[in-house]
């Protein structure tokens, strides 16, 4: 069989029976039966294709409320829409104010169809496997020298990291339902959004990997019988590359898919929104909207004198006019939202955000200025020590949370603090997260190589993680080990060494998304470990929450991987011997249980969460602290970022929703007589950049 990613179709492979006209996907295991005459009715009938929108944007921008939003209205104009979420942490259900799961649920609307789901990646590719578990059996079985019981083992594990590709199935699964003429998907935050966005390809490197396994057998199939006909194994590689073509395609075509990006007007998410807009064009895509969220409204013609000489209000309009006058050129249309008093949850406030949305006005007024004011809110309270963040034991720390809540710059903040205080104490401060924002809050460029940073102590080195640098080192050990595996089999009957060879040269192709992250955390923590380690403390700011779970979640399962590859590598070790590949994977499973063991010590390891004092940013903050806690990750401080505002009547709204947020954050995440602090970190306008600001603003700006 031959693939090409273009729109061609394999001329040795059928369509099966009863498969959608838009991907030739089933439903149920190719070799199951037939669907029933009236599934292939409803499959068959003539009717357009789906359209889509995809909402991406930078953490925290406000890309779940532009979605939900546009979901409202859309709905209202009689399309029937599904918005779906695709962040492994979603907060949809929050902005609607209602319960999701993975299957769509119907929201109640006076006029309109409207549909929302969570995705839930790892059960629809448990689902997926399940209805294809024969033919990906057989083709196992039938394309390496793995027994029936291996493959069973190997089917039976969780696959790490595949997010990404089992969200863009699933998509495209609810979207061929034929339930709905639109589908609104509201992403991950952007580093994993291009992630998921260029998956097509993996999905189809996954077809190619079948199909060489899937040659083998033909080959003996036509040696014996002169000829081979398409077998249900044949229908599911090409469903598969099917798929990855479709999908490739859909997400290319302007005139079905559109894309929006949200951004707010401040110089670090507009510096973010410019490289996503620059990555999305390589990959074929077009931004057709360009979202401005939370401007700064001008005070009211008629306000009180606090209305007009707010501190904080006037300071962001400044901050936000000079963010403005760096947006990327771009042939997207420009959208503008002004902040609302308090956060928009709930059918009503959404709908009003759609209407705007639907109905875009031009630049705000009084914006030109562009004013360098500088506001700091005052906070009540003790100051804040590095008691809650750092002992003398602690090697790890990492902050996380919603994006956009300010991870970075707290990191940022304690890590330069961490070198002050202890000048023998060497510290590495690294961003994980795949968009990087760690250099701009330093106010300097980073690369893969720790370097000092200027205005800090001299212990203190930063650093924004290559990990796919870290994983092709990976990748090329695995292929050498690989290499010699086999040329030690040469001339041996027991294996078709050329085709075999092949085989497990693609597998490594096949890494999930995420495992190179892994692969970079061990090589961290392997850094920090023996007689002479390099770092004594690595401060790490992770992507948002549900990558950063995803991440710290993948430990057990690829110990899991490992040992079930070690298990079956000393099986046929009278044949194929350990060698450099068994050294490989007793290398790789000793680093991730040294780094599963340093996670859950509590006196070496501390996970900071950073939050606002919003409902969403609660509401997720709360469930992060939640599962931390089931994984045995200490989380001994709770940052509530960006505290305090000004004077005119909207910021006396916002503090009293403050006060409200703080305290239920404090009687949920904080109770009283436990071990967790929280700390709020006062508001400042520009936020602090650079080491000496950064310092400043932790030392004289939080309080407990």
């Amino acid at each position: 069989m031959t693939f090409s990613s273009g729109s061609g179709r394999s001329a040795n492979v059928g369509r099966a029976p009863g498969q959608p006209r838009w991907i030739r996907r089933s439903t149920r295991s190719p070799a199951s039966k037939p669907p029933s005459r009236a599934d292939t009715n409803e499959k068959t009938t003539s009717r357009p294709l789906p359209r889509f929108h995809f909402i991406g944007g930078k953490g925290g921008a406000g890309k779940t409320t532009c979605s939900a939003a546009f979901a409202v209205v859309e709905a209202h104009t009689g399309a029937r829409v599904l918005v779906a979420s695709t962040d492994p942490a979603p907060s949809l259900a929050d902005a609607l104010g209602v319960r999701l799961s993975a299957a769509p649920r119907k929201i109640p609307l006076r006029y309109g169809s409207l549909h929302a789901v969570e995705i839930d990646a790892r059960l629809a590719l448990r689902n997926w496997i399940s209805d294809r578990r024969a033919p990906l059996e057989r083709i196992a079985l039938q394309g390496t020298w793995l027994d029936a019981e291996d493959v069973t083992m190997l089917l039976g594990l969780s696959l790490p990291g595949i997010d990404e590709v089992a969200a863009l199935l699933e998509i495209a699964r609810l979207a061929d339902s034929g339930r709905f003429d639109l589908v609104i998907v509201d992403t991950a935050p952007t580093g994993h959004t291009l992630r998921m966005l260029s998956m097509p390809e993996t999905l189809f490197g996954i077809a190619r990997v079948f199909d060489s396994m899937r040659q083998k057998h033909r080959v003996m199939v036509q040696a014996l019988r002169g000829s081979w006909r398409t077998e249900a194994e044949d229908v599911l590689i090409e469903e598969l590359a099917a798929a990855a073509r479709s999908l490739a395609a859909m997400l290319r075509d302007t005139a079905t898919t559109r894309v929006s990006w949200v951004t707010l007007p401040e110089p670090m998410a507009v510096a973010e929104t410019t490289a996503a807009i620059t990555a999305l064009e390589d990959l074929g895509m077009v931004v057709t909207d360009l979202i401005v969220n939370r401007l700064t409204p001008a005070p009211a013609a008629d306000g009180t004198v606090h209305d007009r000489n707010c501190g904080y209000c006037h300071a962001r309009r400044g901050f936000e006019a000079r963010a403005l006058r760096i947006l990327p050129a771009t042939a997207a249309r420009l959208l503008y939202l002004k902040a609302r008093d308090t956060e928009p949850r709930g059918i009503a406030a959404l709908r009003t955000i759609g209407k705007e949305l639907r109905t875009p006005a031009g630049p705000p007024r009084a914006r030109l200025g562009g004013s360098k004011r500088t506001w700091t809110a005052t906070l009540q309270g003790k100051a804040c020590s590095l008691d809650p963040f750092v002992s003398a034991d602690t090697r790890l720390l990492m902050f996380g949370g919603k994006g956009g809540v300010g991870k970075t710059t707290c990191a940022a903040a304690v890590a330069i603090a961490a070198a002050a205080d202890a000048p023998k104490r060497c510290v590495l401060l690294i961003s994980t997260d795949p968009a990087h924002s760690l250099g701009d809050a330093l106010g300097m460029p980073l690369s893969d190589s720790a370097v000092a940073v200027p205005g800090a102590p001299g212990n203190l080195a930063a650093r924004e993680l290559d990990a796919s640098r870290v994983f092709n080192a990976v990748r090329q050990k695995y292929a050498a080990a690989i290499d010699q595996l086999f040329d030690r089999l040469a001339g041996r009957g027991s294996l078709d060494v050329g085709h075999d060879r092949s085989v497990m040269h693609g597998l490594i192709d096949l890494a999930p998304p995420g495992l190179d992250e892994l692969a970079a955390i061990i090589e961290i923590t392997d850094a920090m470990s023996g007689d002479d380690p390099k770092w004594d403390l690595a401060v790490i700011d992770t992507a948002p929450t549900g990558h950063a779970l995803r991440l710290l979640e993948m430990p057990a399962l690829i110990h899991d991987w490992t040992r079930a590859l070690m298990a079956i590598l000393l099986k046929y070790q009278p044949v194929t011997g350990l060698g450099e590949l068994g050294s490989l994977l007793l290398k790789l499973s000793r680093g991730i249980g040294r780094l599963r063991e340093l996670l859950t010590d509590h006196t070496r390891t501390r996970f900071v969460v950073v939050t606002r004092a919003a409902a969403l940013p609660r509401a997720e903050s709360i469930r992060l602290a939640k599962r931390l806690e089931q994984l045995g990750i200490g989380v001994p401080a709770l940052v509530v970022n960006a505290a305090g505002r000004g004077t005119c009547g909207r910021c006396r709204k916002a503090s009293v929703n403050e006060r409200r947020e703080t305290a239920t954050l404090r009687r949920t995440i904080t109770p009283a007589g436990g071990k967790r602090t929280l700390v709020r970190a006062a508001t400042q306008v520009p936020a602090p950049r650079g080491a000496a600001h950064l310092r400043r603003w932790q030392r004289t700006r939080w309080v407990v």
